[in-house]
């Protein structure tokens, strides 16, 4: 707690706000499909549900983007939480096609807007030397939260049969409950307090787009590569494990949360490496041993050196993402950053979609090992576009040695 009294108030509300998102969402996605099911969707519907707030951050992305620009992070992100509560309901309380779109519909969208306005809202609200630190802490935050989301939502349906039914399928108390929660996070939200935002100047004529003074493509390609291959075979690890290697249930869910408290870890970790060698090399450094290990877990015979390839894939992989993200809102003006976080969140899930639907082919003809060896080939090549683009721009805006303007925590 020390550490976060050096950040701001606002800071410290949106981090509270931020854990109980990640908290909700968690439980959430532990249940949902088995809700559908249980309900008696088909995989068809199911498959259609979960594709739904990727098509929607391609929709709604980029006007989204420039319109967080225009009124602010925080009214989005209050408006994204309300949304989500109210998707969270209709989920809950629904079976049909219809109640179900509606609500994964509504999900989507506030998902969207608060994923967009978070990045903007970290950079508005820190200063440059304390932006890579609260970056790390935000993502640390978000592992640690959905830890302890899968840890408690885990004992929920069985909670709820006790105290009774609620909705139509055993899982939907766990569901409701996560409506609570997100409805919980607007507290902190509500009391965050921002300046009044100066109005837009030159503002485009109708029909004419203000051009982007941020290096948007370089950012946008690596997530577009990553995000497919993330798509391609992340979502199915649990299967690759189980089928591979016959795990069981219990010790595939504890696997996975070890993984995502570890990776918590070692997210705070990043921006002390990147005070030696640099934001980009830290960030090229780490992905690379990930693309490392991501080979190391696909050849692997044995089941617990494929686990420990797994646990440090995880952790290296994501441990410097929130510095790129730092780094590209700092490449952008302070007036295009929702717009650019747009940008690079409609990449990522175009991505998702892409790899979404090559992986069923990939494994139906060459396996889950080709699966695999996919991912490391394409995160490889976003990680060297990453390193290519912005490692000579990192090296120039690296700050020289100064006096400490503050004693280290700790």
């Amino acid at each position: 707690m020390r550490g976060l009294r050096r950040f701001d108030r606002n800071v410290r509300l949106f981090l509270i706000a931020l854990a109980l998102h990640g908290f909700s969402s968690a439980i959430y996605g532990l249940w949902f499909n088995l809700h559908v099911l249980e309900g008696g969707g088909s995989r068809e519907l199911l498959g259609l549900l979960n594709a739904l707030p990727s098509a929607l951050a391609l929709g709604i992305g980029l006007p989204a983007g420039r319109w967080i620009d225009r009124i602010g992070p925080r009214p989005a992100m209050l408006l994204g939480v309300l949304l989500m509560g109210l998707g969270t309901i209709g989920v809950g309380l629904g079976t049909g096609p219809l109640p179900l779109g509606l609500g994964v519909g509504l999900i989507g969208v506030g998902y969207n807007l608060f994923v967009i306005a978070h990045a903007p809202f970290l950079a508005e609200n820190a200063s440059e030397a304390e932006r890579a630190a609260l970056f790390a802490l935000s993502s640390a935050v978000l592992f640690w939260a959905g830890f302890a989301g899968e840890l408690a939502g885990g004992a929920l349906p069985d909670l709820f049969r006790v105290l009774g039914s609620v909705g139509p399928t055993p899982y939907a108390g766990p569901i409701l409950f996560t409506a609570l929660i997100d409805f919980a996070s607007l507290g902190p939200l509500l009391a965050i307090r921002e300046a009044p935002r100066a109005p837009m100047t030159a503002r485009p004529m109708r029909g004419q787009g203000r051009p982007l003074r941020a290096p948007v493509f370089h950012m946008a390609v690596p997530n577009l590569l990553m995000g497919i291959g993330a798509a391609l075979s992340i979502p199915f690890l649990n299967v690759y494990f189980h089928e591979r290697y016959g795990l069981p249930d219990e010790i595939l869910g504890a696997l996975f949360a070890l993984a995502s408290a570890l990776t918590g870890l070692a997210t705070l970790l990043a921006p002390a490496l990147a005070r030696g060698i640099g934001r980009i090399p830290t960030v090229a450094l780490t992905q690379g041993l990930s693309v490392v290990f991501l080979i190391g877990m696909a050849l692997a015979d044995q089941a617990p050196l494929a686990a420990l390839a797994m646990i440090l894939r995880g952790a290296l992989m994501n441990m410097a993402s929130p510095l790129f993200t730092e780094f590209c809102m700092e490449q952008t003006p302070p007036a295009e950053r929702a717009t650019v976080s747009s940008i690079l969140n409609l990449t990522w899930e175009a991505g998702w979609m892409i790899g979404a639907a090559l992986s069923g082919l990939l494994q139906a003809r060459y396996g889950l090992t080709a699966m695999l060896l996919g991912t490391a080939a394409l995160y490889g090549l976003g990680t060297l576009h990453q390193y290519l683009a912005f490692a000579p721009r990192d090296r120039a805006l690296a700050p020289q040695p100064a006096p400490a303007l503050r004693r280290p925590a700790g």
